[in-house]
This record gives C-alpha cells, structure tokens and sequence, in this order.
C-alpha cells in the first residue's frame, strides 16, 4: 500500500508518501504525481519519505523518472527524512545515489531550495 500526500506550499511542491513503493505501488505514485509535475512544471520539488517504510529497485526508478520530470523543467528534486534503515539502505546502495540530493528534513529541503 501507498499513500500520497501532496502540498503546494512556499513555492515548493511536497510529496509525502507513506507504506511502501514497490512494483506493485510505483503505478500509484505515477498515476498521481507525475500529470501534476507535467502540467504544472513546477520547479522546486521535495519528496518526504520519513513515513516510507520499504523501498525496491521498481520504486527506486520511479523516483529517478520524477527527478527527471522536474529537470525537464529546469528543477531541483531534493529527498529528505530518510528515517526507514531499509530505505535509507536501499537506496545508498544502489547505483543511483548520486542522482538525488538528500537533506534531513522538510526545513533543511527549503534551506537547500533557497526560499
């Protein structure tokens, strides 16, 4: 399961997600969030995984196509609250660490997108 909590707010765009994406979530988190970055375009996005519980190689290529979108639109995604040791594990390990930015929390992201 997964769920998607979404904030326009100061300028940044929030994504909040909650249980876990997967192959069998990922469409969930397409289907929702990418139409609205697509049309909107916005550029400042930071998606808030502390309540994230399981990550795998599906959910971790749903987010680079996010990252994607938002430099598309000449954007800066940040990650940020990486509490889980799984996701924070899965996602170190993996071969795409250096795409994403992390910051710990929410107010560190705003810092980092310079508001």
């Amino acid at each position: 399961m997964l769920d998607i909590k979404m904030e326009y707010k100061k300028g940044i765009f929030f994504v909040r997600l909650e249980g876990e994406l997967t192959n069998h979530t990922n469409k969930i988190l397409e289907n929702q969030v990418f139409p609205i970055l697509l049309v909107h375009g916005f550029k400042k996005v930071v998606i808030n995984l502390d309540k994230l519980l399981f990550l795998d190689e599906h959910g971790i290529d749903t987010l680079i196509e996010l990252n994607n979108i938002v430099n598309d639109h000449n954007g800066k995604m940040s990650l940020c609250s990486l509490t889980s040791n799984q996701v924070k594990s899965k996602l170190h390990n993996s071969n795409y660490v250096s795409i994403f930015y992390e910051t710990n929390n929410e107010l560190t992201a705003l810092g980092v997108m310079k508001v």
